[in-house]
C-alpha cells in the first residue's frame, strides 16, 4: 500500500508569491487575486484558491483533485464560521435607486 504525503493548508505568505505565479503559469492560468489558500505537499504548493474570487490553480501534472476539494471544503467551512448576526457581522444597506 503506497503511503500518501501529508497535506498543509495554510493562507499564502507574500514570500509565496513567486511559487503561485509559477503555479499559474503551469496551470495556463493568470494568477487570480488574493488572499490565497494553498495546499502544500512535500514543501510545495500543488494548489490554491482564491478566497476573493474562488479561482482554483492547481500543478496539472500532478493528482490535485483531492487537493482541490480540500480547499474549496475548507474556505466553505471558513465563510460558514463568519458571523451573520451580533458583533462582527457584516450587515449591507440597501442601495436606494435615484431618481
Amino acid at each position: 500500500m503506497q503511503r500518501q504525503a501529508a497535506v498543509t493548508l495554510r493562507l499564502a505568505l507574500p514570500s509565496d508569491l513567486e511559487e503561485l505565479r509559477r503555479l499559474a503559469h503551469l496551470d495556463s492560468q493568470v494568477l487570480p487575486e488574493g488572499p490565497h489558500l494553498v495546499a502544500e505537499r512535500e514543501g510545495r504548493i500543488d494548489a490554491a484558491l482564491s478566497l476573493s474570487g474562488g479561482e482554483l490553480i492547481a500543478d496539472p501534472f500532478r493528482r490535485t483533485a483531492e487537493l482541490s476539494e480540500l480547499l474549496r471544503r475548507h474556505a466553505g467551512a471558513a465563510d460558514a464560521s463568519r458571523p451573520t448576526t451580533g458583533i462582527g457581522a457584516v450587515h449591507r444597506r440597501p442601495r436606494w435607486a435615484s431618481a
